[in-house]
C-alpha cells in the first residue's frame, strides 16, 4: 500500500467513525440530575449528604432499556435552538462587519482604494443578512410544519425515538450549574446554554422541606431546549424511608420521561373457579372489575395476584405505552397441610405463621394449617421476646412435627449489649498497648546499650543499670501478657458480637415424622389472629408480601 493509498484509507477511517458516533450521539436522550436544595436553608454536613443522595437513589431506580417518544414540538423546539444559535452568532459577525466597513473612512487609503475596501466589506455584510433571512425563513417554515405534523394523528402515533441515558452514563454524576447560572435560574439563557453543553435533555431538580425527622420532598422534571416542565412529584416520609421515596418518584416519573401513551391491559385467570375468589393488585392497588379492559400508565407494574386456595403469583413488568396487553395466568391450588411446631427448650408461649396463631395441644406442642409453601414463623413468649424458625418447601410434610431450639430475647437490645462489651473489650485492649510499647521500647533501648562494651566503659553505675534493665524486662513482660488476655478477651466479644446479630436470623428445624399429636388443650381454640398489635389491613399485607410464582409462570402478551 502507497503512502498516498494509507492516508487516503486513514482519512476515511476517521471520517466513518466521526459519522457514526455522531449518529449514535443523535439517538441518545439524556437524563441527568443536580444536586437537591433544602427550602429551610439547612446547611449541616447531614443536610448535603441528603441533598446528594436523592438524586442520585431516583437515577438509580429509573428503569434501564427506557426509550423517549420525541414529539414534533419537542423537535421543533431543537431546531428552533440551533436555528437561534445561527442567529446569534450571524448577528455578531454583521456587527463586527459593519463597524469595520464604518471604520475604513478613517483609514489613510485612496478614493479608490476605500471604494473597493468599501464594496468588499458590503459583500460580506450582504451574504451575512442573506443567512440571516434564510434562517427566519426556515423558523417559520419549521413551525408551519410542525404544526402540521402534529395535527396529522398518522404521523402523531409513528413519534420517533431516542433511548434514554443517563448523564455521564454514571448515577453518581450530578450537573452543577456555574453561580451565575443557578442565580438566573432554570429559565435563564446561561442556565439553558450550560444544560445542552453537557448534552442534557432532560434535567431533574428537586426541593427538600425538612421538619424533625420528617420531609417533604418535591422533585422536578424539565425538558431542554426550552426549559419544559414535564412532572412534579411529591413524596412525604422519613429518612428511613428514603428508598421507598425514591422508587416511588421515579415509577412516576418513568411515564412523564419516557412520554409514552397509557396501555389498555385485559387479564384472563384460570381455572373459572380460582376467576371467584381471586384479588388483583396492581402496584398494591386493588382491581375488582376483570371482565372488561382497564387502562393504566406506562411503565414499570408490579402485578400480584392472590385467590383463597391458591398459591399467589405475581411478576414485573414493563408496559409499554400506546399498546394492549394480554394478561394470562394459571393459578396453582394449594395444597394445605397439618403440621405441628415445638421448642426443645420448653419455652413458654405461641406460634406464629403469617399473623395466624397457631392451636396449642396438652403435651406443649402446637398445630396449624399451612398451604404446603416454604414457612417462616415466630415465636413469641408471654413477655413480647420474639424467636424466628424455617422450614424450607421441600421439607414440608403433613402431620409432621417440627422442632427448634429458640431463643426468645428482646434482639436489639442484645445486640446492643454485646455491641458495648466488645467496644469495651476493644478500648481496654488499645489502652494495655500503651504501656506494652513503652517497656518493649525502654527494654529494647537497654539491651543496646548494655550489648556495646565501649559504652558499658562510660556508664558510671553498671551494676544499678543491669538492675533497673532487668526491672524493665520484667515489667515489659507482664505488659505483653497482659496485651495477651486483653486480645483474647476481644477476640471472644467479638465473637458474641457477631452471634448476637445472627440471632435475628432463623434458625432450622428438626423433624419427627412419627409423632403422634396431643389432644387440644382448648378445645374452642380456633387458629385466629395473634396479638401482635396487627391490624387486620397489615396482616393481609404481610400475607401479600410473601408472594411466590405459580408452578406456570405468567403469559404477557401484547
Amino acid at each position: 500500500m502507497t503512502r498516498k493509498s494509507r492516508l487516503t484509507f486513514t482519512f476515511l477511517l476517521i471520517f466513518s467513525c466521526g459519522l457514526f458516533a455522531a449518529t449514535n450521539t443523535q439517538t441518545d436522550w439524556t437524563v441527568g440530575a443536580q444536586k437537591f436544595s433544602f427550602t429551610r436553608n439547612q446547611s449541616d454536613s447531614v443536610s448535603e449528604g441528603v441533598a446528594q443522595m436523592f438524586p442520585t437513589r431516583i437515577l438509580e431506580k429509573l428503569s434501564s432499556g427506557l426509550y423517549r417518544n420525541v414529539t414534533e414540538d419537542e423537535k421543533l423546539e431543537r431546531e428552533l435552538y440551533k436555528i437561534k444559535q445561527d442567529n446569534r452568532s450571524l448577528f455578531l459577525q454583521l456587527s463586527a462587519e459593519v463597524k469595520k466597513r464604518d471604520s475604513l473612512v478613517t483609514q489613510n487609503y485612496s478614493a479608490r482604494e476605500l471604494e473597493k475596501k468599501i464594496a468588499e466589506e458590503d459583500k460580506k455584510i450582504k451574504e451575512i443578512k442573506d443567512k440571516l433571512a434564510d434562517n427566519l425563513e426556515k423558523q417559520k417554515q419549521a413551525a408551519a410544519e410542525s404544526t402540521e405534523k402534529a395535527l396529522d394523528t398518522a404521523n402523531a402515533s409513528a413519534a420517533s425515538s431516542e433511548k434514554i441515558v443517563l448523564y455521564k452514563k454514571d448515577i453518581a454524576s450530578l450537573f452543577t450549574p456555574s453561580k451565575d447560572a443557578q442565580l438566573l435560574g432554570l429559565t435563564g439563557s446561561l442556565f439553558e446554554e450550560e444544560v445542552l453543553k453537557a448534552n442534557i435533555n432532560c434535567l431533574i431538580t428537586g426541593s427538600i422541606t425538612a421538619f424533625d425527622e420528617y420531609m417533604s420532598l418535591t422533585v422536578y422534571a424539565h425538558v431542554f431546549p426550552g426549559a419544559r416542565q414535564i412532572a412534579v412529584i411529591t413524596e412525604i416520609g422519613s429518612l428511613d424511608d428514603a428508598d421507598l421515596m425514591a422508587e416511588s418518584i421515579a415509577s412516576k416519573l418513568t411515564p412523564a420521561i419516557a412520554n409514552s401513551m397509557p396501555c389498555t391491559i385485559r387479564i384472563n385467570i384460570e381455572p373459572a373457579q380460582a376467576r371467584l375468589v381471586q384479588k388483583t393488585y396492581i402496584d398494591d392497588i386493588l382491581f375488582t372489575n376483570l371482565d372488561s379492559d382497564f387502562t393504566i400508565d406506562s411503565g414499570v407494574h408490579f402485578i400480584q395476584f392472590t385467590a383463597s386456595g391458591y398459591r399467589n403469583a405475581g411478576t414485573n413488568y414493563y408496559f409499554e405505552g400506546g399498546k394492549s396487553y394480554q394478561i394470562t395466568v394459571s393459578l396453582v391450588e394449594a395444597e394445605e397441610k397439618t403440621i405441628y411446631l415445638g421448642s426443645l427448650n420448653n419455652l413458654t408461649g405461641s406460634f406464629l405463621i403469617n399473623g395466624s396463631a397457631a392451636q396449642k395441644l396438652t403435651d406443649g406442642n402446637s398445630r396449624i394449617v399451612i398451604n404446603g409453601n416454604a414457612v417462616l414463623g415466630e415465636f413469641i413468649t408471654e413477655d413480647k421476646n420474639t424467636a424466628y424458625f424455617y422450614i424450607p418447601e421441600d421439607k414440608v410434610l403433613g402431620d409432621t412435627l417440627y422442632t427448634a431450639k429458640l431463643k426468645t430475647v428482646n434482639h436489639t437490645d442484645f445486640i446492643e449489649k454485646r455491641r458495648r462489651e466488645m467496644y469495651l473489650s476493644y478500648s481496654i485492649l488499645v489502652t494495655s498497648l500503651i504501656p506494652t510499647v513503652i517497656c518493649r521500647g525502654t527494654v529494647k533501648s537497654y539491651k543496646a546499650i548494655l550489648a556495646d562494651s565501649q559504652k558499658q566503659k562510660q556508664i558510671d553505675n553498671l551494676d544499678e543499670k543491669i538492675g533497673t534493665a532487668n526491672k524493665w524486662v520484667v515489667a515489659s513482660n507482664v505488659s505483653s501478657a497482659i496485651s495477651v488476655v486483653c486480645a483474647v478477651w476481644f477476640a471472644f466479644e467479638l465473637y458474641r458480637y457477631f452471634t448476637a446479630a445472627n440471632s435475628v436470623l432463623p434458625v432450622s428445624t428438626g423433624m419427627n415424622t412419627a409423632y403422634i399429636p396431643a389432644e387440644p388443650a382448648d378445645q374452642n381454640q380456633q387458629s385466629e389472629p395473634a396479638e401482635t398489635g396487627q391490624t387486620e389491613s397489615e396482616q393481609t399485607e404481610s400475607e401479600q408480601s410473601e408472594t411466590e410464582q405459580s408452578e406456570e409462570p405468567l403469559l404477557i402478551e401484547e
